[in-house]
């Protein structure tokens, strides 16, 4: 089969794809004997391609006929079960390179096809949107708010009352604020469908409790969280995970982000909904996150991110959102610039407090890993021995460096 992208198929490893057209099973091409585990693209009548993995092909071609319908060109690589992740990964990532419109969900940069967002926001809705998201945003913030159930408010009474009695209560809901007005496409319109916040949620909470979490399709976009110990009361931690495409486009690579933002700690990031272009930003006070949230090099690819995100599908996180907590925070909106950065200088730390807390910072760290730790032994000892990894490994790679750093 001829293909205008068949080069470009080749180069990145897969054989030239065999014509389909026409036929409803691949069985013919692997017999009795070949192996059916690996990574497979299929092409379609429109040149578009699609690039997955099985672990029998046969029976996934049959299944994306059905969805997709006709299916022009099909090629294989035979490849281990567990090396399908990584290598789906990689071949994705080299499609793009090579120019392929790819119509994966996950994994791509951008998502080409139709998406649910767009039956809300047309695509050129988007652009502009994304051309000056806080300008754009300023007709949406007041928009009418979404009427939520007295079931969805009653579920987060609680939390919100323990959220309003924390002493970082004020500094969140403005961080929160900053976020939603320069990185969320129209956020009153978008709420609840396509993001999320959790209020107080209990995620990490013997160990890196939350004030407050921004969610989309099905991943973590900007969380904020305090500290346990005494000596560092009045500062908050946070983390925001941004686009490093268009971030390190701003700053002229990793290099030029570290010489602005010393104190903020680059963090690859692999959430699948993500994309290969993902980073997260982690802070240490409410100092560097502020500042991050008023750089508009940094918001934009934060926005980026949210909008490629929100692109994918819904929201699977709705049901933990507390409406009550965007309306504090939708209270910034009668605010000028002037004023919203006399409210952001507010919450900060002051500069000797700032300069006292964060040489503090690394022991602080090594306490709460040793407490994660001591959180976590008895349930690893209950646990059977072929749960034990699985839960080591999705306790994330920062539990594990802070474990190594407080042995040391």
């Amino acid at each position: 089969m001829m293909s205008r992208h068949t080069s470009a198929i080749q180069v990145i490893g897969f054989p030239a794809p065999v014509d389909v057209s026409g036929l409803q099973s691949v069985a013919h091409l692997f017999g009795g004997s070949k192996r059916r585990c690996g990574i497979y693209l299929l092409v379609m009548p429109d040149d578009r391609c699609y690039i997955g993995r099985s672990t029998n092909v046969v029976r996934r071609f049959v299944q994306q006929l059905r969805d997709r319908g006709p299916i022009a060109g099909f090629a294989f690589i035979p490849t281990p079960r567990r090396e399908l992740k990584a290598r789906e990964k990689e071949l994705v990532r080299l499609g793009e390179m090579q120019g392929l419109t790819l119509l994966n969900v996950s994994l791509v940069s951008d998502f080409v096809s139709a998406s649910v967002l767009e039956e809300l926001l047309p695509s050129s809705v988007i652009e502009r949107w994304l051309t000056c998201p806080i300008a754009e945003n300023r007709s949406d913030l007041n928009a009418t708010p979404i009427q939520f159930s007295d079931a969805q408010r009653a579920r987060c009474e609680r939390n919100l009352s323990r959220l309003q009695a924390h002493p970082l209560c004020r500094a969140a809901v403005v961080q929160l604020f900053l976020y939603l007005q320069s990185a969320v496409p129209y956020p009153r319109r978008t709420e609840h469908s396509f993001w999320s916040v959790s209020c107080m949620p209990s995620t990490n909470r013997q160990t890196w409790p939350r004030l407050l979490c921004i969610s989309a399709s099905r991943m973590e976009l900007f969380c904020l969280g305090y500290y346990r110990d005494p000596q560092c009361s009045g500062a908050g931690w946070g983390f925001m995970n941004v686009a490093s495409d268009v971030l390190f486009s701003a700053f002229g690579g990793t290099t030029g982000f570290t010489i602005a933002y010393p104190a903020v700690e680059v963090i690859r990031s692999d959430y699948k909904d993500g994309g290969p272009h993902q980073v997260r930003l982690e802070t240490s006070t409410q100092n560097d996150m502020i500042a991050l949230l008023r750089d508009e090099s940094v918001t934009r690819a934060a926005a980026t991110l949210c909008r490629r995100v929100m692109s994918l599908r819904s929201n699977i996180y709705s049901r933990h959102h507390c409406p009550q907590l965007v309306d504090l925070a939708m209270l910034f909106r009668e605010c000028s610039a002037e004023d919203l950065g006399r409210e952001a200088d507010a919450v900060s730390l002051p500069a000797h407090r700032h300069s006292s807390i964060v040489p503090s910072l690394g022991d602080v760290v090594k306490a709460e890993a040793v407490s994660s730790r001591a959180y976590l032994l008895p349930v690893l000892k209950r646990a059977p021995k072929r749960r034990r990894a699985a839960v080591g490994k999705h306790r994330g790679d920062e539990k594990r460096k802070y474990w190594s750093d407080a042995k040391e």
